[in-house]
C-alpha cells in the first residue's frame, strides 16, 4: 500500500444514506453466536459476552454493594431534575435496575477490576472537577451504559455571549482570538474516538465508568495499566510505540506500563459550555471528556477540543485520526494487541483501485470477531461513484471527479449480524453521527466493499494478514 493511502482520515463528513439502511431495535440480540477458540489474554479485558459466561452477577451480595446501590437510588430520587433522563424520558433508577438485571452493573471487566457499581458510586460521592454536579455526571454515565447509542460526536453550538467569555480566557490561542469562528465546529472529526467510546460503554461498562470517574475527578485523569505485549509481541517495538505516541508514563517495567490519560484543556471549556447549554442530540460532558482523551492518545497529545484540530506526526490532515492511531487506541483501551487490515488498494491520487482479499474473507473476519462477543470498528470510504456523483447523475468525469476517487471516510461500529434464509448477511451497526439513538442495518453486500480498514484480535486475522503482506511484498 502507498504511504498516501494510509493517510486517509476518517471523520464525519459522510455516512451511508441508502434504501439498504434500516433501523434495528436498540439492544437487540442479533448475532449468530458460534463457539470460538479466539479469547483474549489472561489479565486483560474480556469481551463482555465472554466475561458474563464466567462471572455474570445480577444480585447485590455484600453490604457494601447494597449500600452503594441504595446511595445512588436515594440521591437520584432526591433530585427530580436528574431522576428522569433528558435523553429518553426513562427513569434513571429504572435504568439502574435494568443494568443490575443484565449483569452490567456488577461487571468487573475493567483495568483495575473495579465494578461498574463501584465506579458509579465514586462519581456520586467524591468531588467532581470544576464544580460539575455529581448527580448530573452520574445520570449521563448511566444513560450511556444503558443505551450506548446515545453517544454522539455532535459538538453543539456555543451561545454568542459564552463565546465572548471564552475568547477572554487566559491561554486561548492567538489564532482563535483572531478568528473566533474556529470554535464553531459543525462537522467534528471525532468519529474514531466516539466509536471507541461507544464500544467501551457497550461492551465494557465497568471500564467506561472507571474512565468517567477519573476524567471528571479533581485529578482530571485516568490511569491505564497496559501490558507491553498488548502493543506488540516484541517488547522493544512496544516501547517504541509508546515513545512515538508521546504517552505520559507514570510507571514502567519491562512487562507493563501505567499511562496517565487526560483530555486537553479545551475539553473542559467545552464541557462547561455543555453543562449549561446542552441540547438533546449534542455531546454530553461525558462524551466530550472521553472523546478528547482518546483523540489526545491517538494524536500524540496534539488535539485541541476548541477547534477540533489535531497535529502530530502520523497525519498531515488536521482533522480525525488515521488507521495507525485508531489501532493504537484500541490496543491501549482493550489491553490486548489489535491488528489492523487495510483491505482496499488506493493509488497515489486517492483512487480506489482494488482490494487485498475477497469480500467473503472480509465478511468472515467481521463475523468471527462478533462471535467472540466483541464489536468491530470499521473505517469505510465513499467514492464519487458510490456517493452518487456519477456521469449518469450529471457529474462531469475529470481527474478530481473520477468515479473511483475517494472523497471521504467515516468510522462506524458493527455490533452484530443476522442471516436470512438465503444466507444473505445483514450487519447491525452504530453510527455516532447519524442523529439517531438506535442501531441501523446495512446489508453486507452494501457495506463490505466500502470498508477500507478494521482492527481485530490477533488470533482472528494473523494468518490472513501475513499472507496479504507476503503478496504485497512479492
Amino acid at each position: 500500500m502507498s504511504v498516501q493511502s494510509s493517510s486517509l482520515n476518517f471523520f464525519n463528513k459522510i455516512r451511508p444514506k441508502t434504501a439498504q439502511a434500516a433501523s434495528a431495535p436498540q439492544g437487540a440480540n442479533v448475532s449468530n453466536p458460534i463457539k470460538s477458540d479466539c479469547v483474549y489474554e489472561k489479565g486483560s479485558l474480556l469481551p463482555y459476552n465472554l466475561a458474563n459466561v464466567v462471572q455474570i452477577r445480577t444480585q447485590l451480595e455484600s453490604e457494601d454493594e447494597m449500600k452503594m446501590y441504595s446511595d445512588i437510588i436515594s440521591a437520584l430520587a432526591q433530585n427530580p431534575q436528574y431522576s428522569t433522563s433528558p435523553q429518553d424520558g426513562v427513569s434513571v433508577p429504572k435504568k439502574m435496575e435494568a443494568l443490575l438485571k443484565s449483569g452490567k452493573l456488577l461487571s468487573s471487566s475493567s483495568n483495575d477490576n473495579s465494578t461498574t457499581l463501584k465506579n458509579l458510586h465514586d462519581i456520586l460521592t467524591t468531588p467532581r472537577t470544576l464544580g460539575f454536579d455529581n448527580i448530573k455526571i452520574l445520570a449521563q454515565t448511566v444513560d450511556a451504559i444503558y443505551n450506548p447509542t446515545v453517544i454522539t460526536q455532535n459538538f453543539g453550538d456555543i451561545p454568542q455571549d459564552v463565546k465572548a467569555q471564552i475568547l477572554n480566557l487566559d491561554g486561548i490561542a492567538p489564532d482563535i482570538k483572531a478568528n473566533p469562528s474556529l470554535i464553531d465546529v459543525e462537522g467534528s472529526g471525532t468519529c474514531v474516538a466516539a466509536s471507541v467510546e461507544f464500544h467501551m460503554a457497550n461492551k465494557h461498562p465497568a471500564e467506561f465508568t472507571r474512565w468517567i470517574s477519573g476524567l471528571t475527578s479533581q485529578n482530571q485523569e485516568v490511569e491505564q495499566k497496559v501490558r507491553l505485549d498488548a502493543l506488540s509481541k516484541n517488547k522493544l517495538d512496544a516501547i517504541t510505540f509508546l515513545e512515538l505516541f508521546e504517552t505520559k508514563q507514570k510507571k514502567f517495567d519491562f512487562n507493563n506500563t501505567v499511562l496517565s490519560l487526560k483530555p486537553d484543556d479545551g475539553a473542559y471549556i467545552r464541557a462547561q459550555v455543555q453543562d449549561k447549554h446542552w441540547d438533546k442530540g449534542e455531546r454530553t460532558i461525558v462524551d466530550i471528556l472521553m472523546q478528547s482523551t482518546l483523540m489526545q492518545l491517538g494524536s500524540q497529545e496534539s488535539y485541541d477540543s476548541l477547534t477540533d484540530i489535531r497535529g502530530g506526526k502520523f497525519s498531515s490532515n488536521p482533522q480525525g485520526l488515521v488507521e495507525t492511531e485508531k489501532t493504537f487506541i484500541e490496543s491501549i483501551v482493550e489491553n490486548n494487541e489489535k491488528l489492523s487490515i487495510r483491505y482496499q488498494k488506493v493509488d497515489d491520487n486517492q483512487n480506489l483501485v482494488g482490494w487485498e482479499c475477497g469480500f467473503d474473507k472480509i465478511q468472515k473476519h467481521i463475523i468471527d470477531t462478533l462471535n467472540t462477543g466483541e464489536d468491530v470498528i470499521v473505517g469505510y470510504v465513499l467514492t464519487n461513484e458510490t456517493s452518487g456523483k456519477t456521469k449518469e447523475a450529471g457529474y462531469q468525469n475529470t481527474p478530481d471527479n473520477s468515479p473511483n476517487k475517494i472523497i471521504n471516510g467515516h468510522e462506524i461500529t458493527i455490533v452484530g449480524y443476522k442471516t436470512d434464509k438465503d444466507g444473505n448477511v445483514t450487519f447491525i451497526c452504530n453510527d455516532t453521527d447519524d442523529d439517531e439513538s438506535k442501531f441501523v442495518e446495512f446489508s453486507a453486500d452494501f457495506l463490505v466493499p466500502k470498508i477500507h480498514h478494521a482492527a481485530y484480535p490477533v488470533c482472528i486475522i494473523e494468518d490472513d494478514l501475513a499472507l496479504i503482506e507476503k503478496q504485497q511484498a512479492a
